[in-house]
C-alpha cells in the first residue's frame, strides 16, 4: 500500500496580491501538477508553490491534486479573497544593440584579467552588464566614451527604463572596475 502526498494549500500574499501557497515535501508528482498553472512559481525564499488566487483556480488546484494527494485546504474554510488592484502591465526596457566586434574583443580581454581577481560567477555578470554600455554605445570607439557619456547613459537608459538603484550602483561599480583594468580614469557621481 503506498502512501499519499500530504499537500497544505494555505493563503498567502505576493506582490500584495492574494495567492494560493502549496505547501508539501519535495515530491516530483505535485511539482508536476502546479506546474500546469500558468502564473505558477517558485518562491525560493519559503521554498513552496503559488499560484495567483481565484476560485476557479482554487477549485480546480483541488481536483487536480486530490488525484494523488491528500490535501488541506482548512486553512481556506473561513477565507475571504480581498479585491485584487488591477495587475499593473510591466513596462517594455529599450533593447540595447550588439557590442561591435572592437568591443567584443576588448571585453574578452577585460574578462581574462576580471578573472584573475573575481570568482566565475561574478565575472559572468559583470560582462553581462558591460555587454549592455557597449551595446549602448557600439557606434562609439572606446577611447570616445568619456564620463559625460557615462552619466547621459545612466540617465537614458537606467533611469529611464526603470531599473533599480541597485543595479545603477552596480553598474557604476562595473564602470570603475572595467576603466580601472584598462588604466583609465572614470569619474561619476555618487
Amino acid at each position: 500500500m503506498t502512501r499519499k502526498i500530504k499537500v497544505i494549500l494555505q493563503p498567502v500574499k505576493f506582490r500584495k496580491r492574494d495567492h494560493i501557497g502549496i505547501l508539501s515535501l519535495h515530491s516530483p508528482e505535485v511539482d508536476e501538477i502546479v506546474r500546469e498553472f500558468d502564473e505558477a512559481e517558485w518562491s525560493t525564499g519559503y521554498r513552496f508553490w503559488h499560484i495567483p488566487y481565484n476560485p476557479d483556480t482554487y477549485n480546480n488546484l483541488i481536483d487536480k491534486l486530490k488525484e494523488i494527494a491528500v490535501v488541506d485546504h482548512s486553512s481556506y474554510r473561513n477565507y475571504v479573497a480581498e479585491e485584487q488592484p488591477e495587475k499593473q502591465e510591466r513596462k517594455k526596457r529599450m533593447k540595447v544593440e550588439e557590442p561591435n566586434p572592437e568591443q567584443k574583443k576588448i571585453l574578452k580581454k577585460v574578462e581574462t584579467e576580471f578573472l584573475k581577481t573575481y570568482s566565475p560567477s561574478t565575472v559572468k555578470i559583470y560582462i553581462c552588464l558591460l555587454n549592455v554600455f557597449f551595446g549602448w554605445f557600439n557606434q562609439k570607439h572606446d577611447d570616445e566614451i568619456a564620463s559625460e557619456d557615462v552619466e547621459l547613459f545612466i540617465r537614458d537608459y537606467i533611469e529611464k527604463n526603470g531599473y533599480t538603484p541597485n543595479y545603477k550602483r552596480l553598474m557604476k561599480n562595473v564602470l570603475r572596475r572595467y576603466y580601472a583594468v584598462r588604466g583609465k580614469e572614470i569619474h561619476l557621481k555618487p
